[in-house]
């Protein structure tokens, strides 16, 4: 199998400005470089540990199949749009019914554009589906496919996500110049303080947001 982006996403960053000045109670401008290169690194967390980009993106994949063929199972989801499918270069005209594609494990079932005698391959065949996947991130404009495959249908970054990136935000936030192995500290007559400390198995990110993160992965590939 083979993943080629045609598109990248115009923005990656999951949440806005004014979303972590909010969340962090800062009213004044004079951290807006620091928290915009905050906002930046915590997205990069994310997407490193998912290891798919959460933003919405155009894709092209292509596998080549032999055997019994149930469906195919793309690498990004959950999927806005099927732009395009052909087997062995022959373009199939569509449009996919929704019953045909499940759109958040992103699957796409080969009775979709397979006629039912030709779902059991003795040779090589090669399949090739473009498609858009992901979610609409904010600040991100809607796309205007021509004549898809599938309607399209976006889907906004889910709350609890976005919820995870601001903590994660903010714990990278009071990390920052502070020893990584400074755990607390006390200042005597003055009280004492302890801290959060980044956990490098999860790049960093905070318990909330790894969870969030868990409910998010799509299927692992289950063609035959």
């Amino acid at each position: 199998m083979t993943v080629a982006v045609i598109t990248p996403a115009e923005k990656t960053d999951l949440v806005t400005l004014e979303s972590v000045k909010t969340y962090l109670q800062i009213s004044d401008d004079s951290q807006d470089a620091r928290l915009g290169q905050l906002i930046t690194a915590a997205s990069g967390c994310f997407t490193d540990y998912l290891g798919r980009p959460l933003a919405l993106q155009t894709y092209r994949e292509r596998w080549t199949l032999r055997g019994r063929i149930p469906g195919v199972n793309l690498s990004n989801g959950p999927v806005a749009t099927i732009l395009s499918a052909s087997v062995d270069g022959v373009a199939w005209s569509g449009p996919l019914d929704e019953c045909d594609v499940d759109r958040k494990n992103a699957r796409i079932m080969a009775s979709a554009f397979l006629p039912p005698r030709q779902m059991v391959f003795h040779r090589p065949v090669v399949v090739d589906i473009a498609y858009i996947a992901g979610f609409l991130l904010p600040g991100m404009d809607i796309p205007t496919p021509e004549n898809p495959l599938l309607a399209l249908q976006v889907q906004t970054l889910p709350a609890s996500v976005a919820s995870g990136c601001l903590s994660t935000i903010q714990m990278l936030s009071c990390a920052a110049g502070r020893d990584p192995l400074l755990k607390s500290e006390s200042t005597q007559g003055v009280g004492s303080a302890s801290y959060g400390t980044l956990d490098p198995t999860v790049g960093g990110l905070t318990p909330d947001a790894v969870g969030a993160l868990d409910r998010l992965g799509i299927a692992a590939d289950w063609m035959a």
